[in-house]
């Protein structure tokens, strides 16, 4: 049985719908304090993406070559709170005004008295958020210095928060993401993480044609067999043609000695999976491929997800990473296909029509989703 590790990557971001004729259209306004005195130099970029721009002097800024779609406008300026805007860019769109205010000036207290163990839950922090993946041993955090974490013996609870955007490079991928974290928490007792916030992803200059060409290929391999990559090849209905299998899992709590069966056991419709040790549950892997009108069905522009039970996807075309078997998998374990769990935590999610999720929040990763960071994420407007 292998080991489930449950996450969630969540990034506040509406989404990107394809393009028309290759049509894109533009975001300006201006950025100002209270007093209506322009800020320079602020950042401006759509949540998620690789588009963006800095204020100039008189506090002005345009975002140039988006897709239509619906987006999410962070503004963000040292020393003030960030902004969150939605925007709907069907044509171009001005006179975007944007008033930031100033940060309380509040002394943090690791600033003046150092914590003994923060190196050690800075690396905990790090293998949660960035990953303990290939790409993620790559990956480097900028501006460490500026993470508040706080460790619950009580409960063995890690919570983190930063004041500005935390800066990770990563050469493997060529892109220096900046991301506002707004909430993250790991229950070390559950072995249960969360995380969510607003990344930008600023690509980063390649040093010859060689290391171009690297960068490439890292971002196709990271996209393929991820859930951006599953969500496009759901609604395309091509799952199959691109190497995902989905089948349903049922999940029921052990009492005591006694666990609920399930329709087609006997008959092998549904097979139970060897539960481990300590395990306060009992998973049945039903073996045939779900239909596509069983995950989700089509509502106006959009679609919905409204599974019951868990979806068991298993992607066929890649072997799971090295690290991930040494040191997820028990002792002895081969490098198999990658084999994720999706659950919903509400009745119906929404997608738009590119596959993003509108309430990313409603839906937990497990395995090896569940494993893979920060370090594999990709800007929103990727494309292979």
């Amino acid at each position: 049985m292998r080991l489930v590790l449950l996450g969630i990557l969540i990034c506040l971001a509406a989404g990107i719908t394809p393009a028309v004729a290759q049509t894109v259209f533009s975001v300006s306004g201006k950025v100002q304090d209270e007093s209506g005195k322009p800020l320079p130099f602020a950042s401006a970029f759509l949540n998620q993406t690789t588009l963006g721009d800095r204020t100039t002097e008189a506090g002005t800024f345009t975002v140039r070559q988006i897709p239509p779609g619906k987006y999410e406008l962070i503004v963000s300026y040292l020393g003030y709170e960030p902004v969150i805007t939605p925007v709907e860019v069907q044509a171009d769109v001005s006179g975007i005004t944007i008033v930031l205010k100033p940060k309380a000036g509040v002394l943090k207290e690791h600033v003046v008295r150092r914590d003994p163990e923060r190196e050690k839950w800075m690396r905990v922090f790090l293998n949660t958020f960035v990953g303990q993946s290939s790409l993620a041993k790559q990956c480097e955090l900028m501006n460490g210095e500026i993470v508040d974490l706080h460790y619950d013996r009580q409960t063995n609870t890690l919570t983190a928060g930063a004041d500005d955007f935390l800066v990770i490079e990563n050469p493997a991928l060529g892109y220096r993401v900046k991301f506002l974290l707004m909430y993250f928490t790991y229950d070390m007792r559950a072995g249960y993480s969360m995380y969510y916030g607003n990344p930008m992803f600023e690509p980063m200059k390649p040093k010859n044609k060689r290391q171009l060409q690297k960068w490439a290929a890292n971002r196709k391999a990271a996209y393929l067999g991820s859930t951006m990559h599953f969500y496009k090849s759901l609604l395309a209905k091509t799952l199959e043609q691109d190497g995902f299998m989905v089948q349903k899992l049922v999940r029921k709590e052990r009492k005591r000695d006694y666990v609920e069966p399930v329709p087609g056991l006997e008959t092998g419709e549904a097979k139970m999976q060897k539960p481990g040790t300590f395990s306060k549950y009992v998973n049945y892997l039903y073996t045939a491929r779900l239909p596509y009108d069983s995950i989700y069905y089509k509502s106006g522009n959009g679609y919905v997800m409204n599974f019951k039970d868990l979806l068991y996807v298993t992607y066929k075309k890649e072997k799971e990473d090295r690290l991930y078997v040494t040191t997820l998998l028990p002792p002895g374990s081969v490098r198999g296909h990658q084999v994720s769990v999706l659950k919903l935590l509400a009745p119906e999610v929404k997608l738009d029509r590119n596959g993003n999720v509108e309430t990313p929040m409603d839906v937990i990763c497990e395995q090896y989703w569940g494993w893979e960071k920060l370090a594999e994420m990709l800007p929103l407007d990727y494309k292979l």
